[in-house]
């Protein structure tokens, strides 16, 4: 009966990873989430019970509601930045990047001839990394804490794959960035005005909306540049002395990355 109910929960987007990770870190539950933590409770606590769970139904919880909430559910930063799932994990596809205009316009006698010029287009393949996470948990442990001790692992697992994620992305775009104006070199730890006046007139010149992603200590660091607290405004003073950090430049918003937040192998989520 527990597995029945357990099984149809599971086919509701996103409900069971919400209730793990409320669960986990003590987060206030809606009545229905109540209920399904009640569900879930004896089912863990009846496998523990058990002592055997030859059917993996501990397994596919998890590798179920983990999967979906990587792939599917929403992330702000990279659903502005990339358009998400429109290559699937089987396809076999070449993606033509939005032609450049490379064509020269010269001089010329109405009616003349003149060297020929192409359109420049490019093709780019994708790479694929598969990402998995082991591990293992005890009986014991499920008979003492129930479905807290599953909801631990789902959400942990979660994290872990989500953060692995974000610095495969942002390491491929790293690594993309090889000279010409795109490559910004800065002498030193720090940003300079120099450096940040490039940043924002490169990206500026190719979208409005652009996002300078990046380390918070940066983030910091751009407020306290000489001499930039004279184009600050009254309001992003405000801000940069209550949370130390910068939220815009020049028209480029930031999204900061925080240091703190580390890998399991104790990376980085972004590049530094």
């Amino acid at each position: 009966m527990l597995k029945t109910e357990i099984a149809e929960l599971m086919n509701k987007d996103n409900v069971m990873y919400d209730v793990a990770q409320k669960t986990v870190y003590n987060r206030a539950l809606t009545t229905e989430e109540k209920e399904i933590s009640e569900i879930s409770d004896a089912w863990a606590r009846e496998i523990g019970e058990r002592g055997v769970d030859n059917d993996h139904e501990i397994a596919a919880f998890i590798k179920r509601t983990v999967t979906d909430e990587v792939y599917n559910a929403p992330d702000e930063l990279l659903d502005q930045l990339f358009d998400r799932g429109s290559v699937g994990e089987f396809d076999d596809v070449d993606i033509e990047k939005e032609a450049k205009n490379t064509l020269i316009a010269y001089e010329a006698s109405k009616g003349g001839n003149v060297d020929k010029s192409w359109i420049d287009f490019s093709a780019l393949t994708p790479t694929w990394k598969n990402r998995q996470v082991e591990t293992d948990i005890s009986y014991v442990d499920l008979r003492k804490n129930g479905f807290k001790s599953i909801a631990k692992l789902t959400t942990f697992g979660k994290e872990a794959l989500q953060n692995a994620l974000f610095y495969d992305v942002f390491s491929a775009v790293d690594a993309a960035i090889t000279g010409g104006d795109q490559l910004i070199n800065v002498t030193g730890a720090k940003p300079t005005q120099v450096a940040m006046d490039a940043l924002a007139l490169y990206l500026g010149d190719r979208d409005p909306n652009s996002v300078a992603v990046g380390l918070t200590k940066y983030q910091q660091a751009v407020g306290r540049m000489e001499g930039f607290h004279q184009y600050m405004s009254d309001q992003m003073k405000d801000n940069f002395n209550r949370y130390g950090l910068v939220d815009i430049f020049d028209g480029v918003r930031f999204a900061g990355i925080s240091a703190a937040k580390k890998q399991g192998n104790g990376d980085l989520l972004i590049p530094d």
